[in-house]
């Protein structure tokens, strides 16, 4: 899968999430368009659609709900998305939210495949199995990998492989059906095994995977997760868009 493939799909995801047509988006590298859910958008667990921001190369997809998408405009519509996640401005939007009964649930940095990468020599002496979706919900009852396969109904995991020393699994890593188009990938490995390069052989694995499958992989994180950031990079990843999601209030 190329580059521009990539962008296209990223995009036509980007536009189910936020409501966002295909002519604006070639108009305005700002949309701010309002909330509605749509069928392939990128939205599970308690997250919900009344405000979204979502920054892509500089350029900005958000929907708001109709009592905040004035305030949004005017806010919003002359920024500079780069600058959308410094903590006076995320103050600002939470405070906004809260009004409405709603706050910012978390801010995520996500990676997108680097096509300068050139991939590893793999060797491992673990064996490798790979599971389909029903293969996978052999792990549903006891779930020792909750980065790698969430069970989110929103979200259902489709794709695994695992890492094992005879018989113990010690690392997984899986991807769920985020959305029409993205396939998020997440990775555990047990403690005693960390270090082995475990993290990065089964996600370039399974990032590969998804791509031949036709679907975009990508890969989240906390902004203050290194560990994290630095597995999908060293996985053929590449920072690439972040996102500001909100929930309601408990």
């Amino acid at each position: 899968m190329d580059r521009a493939t990539i962008d296209a799909l990223v995009r036509e995801q980007f536009r189910l999430d936020t409501n966002c047509r295909l002519e604006d988006e070639e108009e305005k590298y700002i949309n701010i368009n309002e909330a509605r859910a749509a069928q392939g958008a990128r939205y599970y667990d308690d997250l919900t659609p009344f405000f979204r921001a979502i920054i892509y190369h500089g350029e900005m997809y958000m929907c708001a709900d109709p009592s905040i998408i004035d305030w949004c405009k005017g806010k919003y519509a002359l920024s500079k998305p780069e600058w959308f996640c410094k903590y006076e401005n995320l103050r600002e939007l939470d405070l906004k939210l809260k009004e409405s009964g709603y706050e910012i649930k978390d801010t995520h940095v996500y990676f997108l495949p680097d096509h300068s990468f050139e991939g590893y020599e793999f060797e491992t002496p673990y064996k490798v199995t790979w599971y389909d979706e029903r293969e996978i919900m052999a792990f549903k009852e006891e779930n020792p990998f909750k980065h790698a396969l969430g069970f989110i109904p929103d979200a259902p995991d489709v794709v695994a492989v695992s890492a094992s020393d005879g018989d113990k699994i010690i690392a997984m890593a899986g991807a769920s059906l985020d959305g029409r188009n993205m396939w998020q990938i997440g990775i555990d490995v047990t403690p005693e095994y960390e270090g082995h390069g475990l993290a990065v052989y089964l996600v370039t694995m399974l990032k590969d995977r998804i791509m031949d499958m036709g679907k975009v992989p990508f890969y989240g994180t906390s902004e203050s997760h290194s560990n994290s950031m630095d597995v999908a990079i060293r996985s053929g990843f590449i920072p690439a868009f972040t996102e500001v999601f909100c929930h309601r209030l408990k």
